[in-house]
């Protein structure tokens, strides 16, 4: 099926492509929260979530095309997101990476950035921000040239 881009091209195939998350988190109520949150966006799927960081690594390295965007807790019960966003440092090209974690001083958002973090953000006090973020990414992997 052949549609018009929002720049008047035809194109063929489908317009909307989905923004593919994998989010880590431990807490299953914040987790719930976060995956109706980002369920909410436009073009975003949840397409699965790990609670420890052997889950996480685990996942990651079996499913390397599967995910757009990873959002990553630090804290975590058993083992840390350090692990999974240590990761992510060989992440493909167009794959992105976000801390959204508590607790967070200027050391360890330094040291997220350093590991490659595209974004860090404090459950407490930058929830917004980070759907604000997510929506952007969400948008521009619908957009199509």
């Amino acid at each position: 099926m052949n549609h018009l881009s929002r720049t008047g091209r035809l194109v063929e195939g489908p317009t909307d492509q989905a923004l593919k998350v994998f989010v880590i988190e431990d807490n299953a109520e914040l987790r719930d929260v976060i995956v109706r949150a980002l369920r909410d966006i436009p073009g975003v799927e949840v397409v699965f979530y790990a609670d420890n960081e052997i889950s996480a690594t685990n996942w990651l390295s079996s499913n390397d095309g599967a995910w757009d965007l990873a959002v990553v807790d630090l804290h975590l019960k058993q083992g840390s997101g350090v692990g999974a966003l240590s990761w992510c440092t060989t992440r493909r090209p167009g794959q992105h990476v976000v801390v959204l974690s508590g607790s967070l001083t200027r050391e360890v958002r330094q040291k997220c950035m350093d590991l490659r973090a595209d974004a860090v953000f404090d459950k407490a006090t930058e929830m917004d921000a980070f759907l604000i973020h997510c929506r952007l990414l969400a948008d521009r992997t619908r957009t199509i040239a």
